[in-house]
């Protein structure tokens, strides 16, 4: 027999396994991203507040960090409210995926620590560019001649739920950019992201029925 034959996965092999992975790589990652905020040496019986300041690009960072993560994983759960079965090509998409999901706490560490470097806010906002181009990917793949998902999608949702995974990567090329000019202006671009995607898209979305 030989071992290194190929085969494909069922058809209708459930997307199960993968959502409850990336649950948990996201819950992990949107963890590590407070252990920047470590409590900083201080004289006994000074005030609290001069020592928290000292915080401040970390806990901006962190938030904002947070919410994008966040904001991703409600992207990936609409994915997956339309993939109804998957195949080995979209396990590989999707831990593709993940690997830029668990990089975030570290560009995000290093931004908080050097928000004035180019070079920090270049890393950060690759990684979350990445982090959109990767899930447009699962998208793309998915969707291609109705792939993964069911044929009577219509093609305008399609084309709506790729441009708003779009949105994201774009802000953030255009904060690297803005950073040779003015690096406050760049984060000020990653911090006001987020609230873009506040407004309500409007979309039918349907459950997943057994195929």
């Amino acid at each position: 027999m030989n071992i290194f034959s190929t085969h494909t996965l069922p058809e209708a092999a459930s997307t199960a396994r993968i959502e409850a992975l990336s649950d948990n790589i996201f819950a992990v990652a949107m963890t590590l991203l407070v252990l920047d905020l470590r409590i900083p040496a201080h004289a006994e019986g000074t005030s609290v507040w001069p020592y928290v300041a000292m915080l401040w690009h970390h806990m901006r960072t962190f938030a904002v960090s947070f919410f994008i993560v966040g904001l991703y994983w409600v992207l990936h759960h609409h994915v997956f409210i339309f993939v109804k079965r998957s195949d080995r090509t979209l396990l590989w998409l999707n831990l593709l995926f993940m690997l830029f999901v668990v990089v975030t706490p570290f560009s995000a560490g290093l931004l908080g620590a050097f928000d004035d470097s180019r070079t920090a806010i270049a890393v950060y906002g690759a990684n979350i560019s990445l982090l959109g181009v990767s899930l447009l990917a699962i998208w793309w793949y998915a969707t291609h001649e109705h792939r993964l998902i069911d044929a009577k999608l219509p093609r305008p949702v399609i084309r709506l739920e790729a441009l708003r995974m779009m949105i994201l990567p774009a802000i953030c090329s255009l904060a690297v950019a803005v950073s040779f000019l003015n690096t406050t202006t760049s984060i000020a671009i990653f911090v006001l992201a987020p609230f873009l995607y506040l407004w309500p898209a409007k979309r039918t979305i349907r459950p997943k029925t057994d195929p």
